[in-house]
């Protein structure tokens, strides 16, 4: 009798289980992640304090650069200086996961917000005679909205030779070299390892992560990090390169959770 109910306890809290991963929509996974970035005071503060770094350590360079170079900063531009998150949330409040053809409306609307902090930073930059140069894995097609609504923001620099769009390849590092052979690059902003180096270029999550450890010091010195809980090439690293629908990330992203 015991081992009868302790089988019938098993089955149900299987089937509860099971329930609880398989019964949810992928269109809302990041639901909490765009809430935060949306209505939290830590994701601005988050913001602020990224700048506020950025600031500290390019008065630092302008102090103590001796290089001929000029000097420039290279920024990402999606959820670095600009908040998508109202595209986003779109998307959920219509029940669908992110498209490319609901992605190119946001764009075009061209009325996202600048993160907290962010172009107080950039003109501070502009100002002291620091180049700033946009490295987005955004379409060449986009670049005249992006440029609208980085201008509409009051970001310094926002022209043709600073707005750098996506090429053949999303990889930023032949981008960022071009930059660095007219610049001393002394600080890159991003929200996205892919970044910062190629050491993270659709690189899988144990060698993402190791190589995170490995330049370690990097990281509030020369590369500024912001805050994205919503999307990003860390989720691509768990899917390894396969190409899956929205349902199948979903469950590989269910069968990422380590608990205990």
């Amino acid at each position: 009798m015991i081992n009868k109910l302790f089988l019938s306890a098993a089955i149900l809290f299987s089937i509860s289980l099971n329930a609880q991963v398989t019964d949810h929509k992928p269109a809302q996974y990041n639901l909490s992640g765009i809430l935060w970035q949306e209505q939290s005071g830590e994701y601005k503060a988050l913001c602020y304090q990224a700048f506020n770094l950025a600031r500290l350590r390019l008065e630092e360079i302008l102090r103590t650069n001796k290089d001929s170079m000029p000097l420039a900063v290279i920024t990402d531009v999606d959820e670095t200086v600009l908040d998508n998150s109202p595209g986003a949330a779109k998307d959920i409040l219509n029940g669908r996961t992110y498209g490319d053809s609901t992605w190119r409306l946001w764009v075009d609307y061209a009325k996202a917000s600048a993160t907290p902090g962010a172009v107080e930073f950039f003109n501070y930059a502009a100002q002291h005679g620091v180049q700033c140069f946009y490295i987005t894995n955004r379409k060449e097609d986009q670049k005249a909205a992006t440029m609208q609504n980085l201008q509409l923001r009051g970001f310094p620099q926002v022209d043709s030779m600073h707005m750098m769009m996506k090429g053949p390849s999303s990889d930023k590092e032949p981008r960022r070299q071009e930059v660095a052979k007219k610049y001393n690059v002394v600080l890159l902003l991003g929200d996205n390892l892919n970044d910062f180096n190629d050491l993270f270029f659709e690189k899988y999550v144990t060698e993402r992560n190791a190589n995170v450890d490995k330049i370690q010091s990097l990281f509030g010195s020369k590369y500024i990090m912001l805050p994205n809980a919503t999307y990003g090439d860390w989720e691509n690293a768990l899917w390894q390169g396969q190409k899956l629908n929205a349902e199948e990330r979903d469950k590989v992203k269910w069968s990422s959770l380590i608990g205990y």
